[in-house]
């Protein structure tokens, strides 16, 4: 089993893919040259070769105390991914043995969480992957110093990037913006993409010239 270690700094970072989009509706064509600049590269840490998704719905599993915005915050989350992508669901407590462990944490205690963490981070996120590039497990962890808007960004953020789609962007409307974009829900193109990525014929290990075309 591999690991991939993926972190947001509370910074303003460099920017990668695309240039900031409409609110029109993206074309196939468009969906397909975001959906390959999100999904089949990333920035930082490793990264195996070809799309890397769960293969099964997703189990969310709260660890530790946390306040009621925070909670409130995650729900939100796991009904925006669910209703882009219904064939992978995630869910609280769910029966699923691919499990999304998620901690509320100072940031001072972010390290013992995931160890790839570095001061400024505040939201950051890790999964394993098997050797048909299937998502075995995911880690999220959110710094309790973070509130409102602010939060509802990361946690909706990190919450899509464990699920594969990992690069960022430069679009300010995107929840995978790299800059100081702070959306907390899906733009059109980020719907297109996550239902792309949800399709019955996208396999985790396909490469861009084995994407559907249609």
């Amino acid at each position: 089993m591999r690991r991939l270690a993926w972190f947001v700094v509370f910074v303003l970072g460099s920017t990668a893919g695309c240039t900031p989009t409409s609110t029109v509706e993206p074309s196939f064509s468009e969906t397909i040259e975001r959906y390959v600049a999100v999904a089949l590269s990333c920035e930082y840490a490793e990264c195996p070769a070809g799309i890397v998704r769960p293969s099964q719905p997703v189990s969310v599993q709260l660890h530790g105390t946390y306040r009621d915005d925070q909670v409130r915050a995650l729900d939100q989350a796991l009904f925006q991914w669910n209703a882009a992508c219904p064939m992978i669901p995630l869910e609280i407590s769910g029966p699923s043995d691919v499990v999304m462990n998620y901690y509320f944490v100072d940031e001072a205690r972010m390290a013992d969480v995931l160890a790839v963490y570095v001061p400024g981070n505040v939201g950051l996120f890790n999964y394993d992957w098997d050797g048909s590039n299937s998502i075995t497990g995911m880690t999220v962890a959110i710094a309790n110093e973070i509130s409102g808007k602010e939060m509802e960004h990361f946690v909706l953020e990190e919450t899509t990037q464990a699920m594969g789609l990992i690069n960022d962007l430069d679009d300010p409307q995107s929840i995978f913006d790299a800059g100081p974009g702070r959306v907390v829900t899906y733009s059109a193109w980020d719907k297109a993409v996550i239902s792309f990525h949800c399709r019955e014929d996208i396999s985790p290990g396909m490469l861009r010239s084995e994407l559907p075309l249609s």
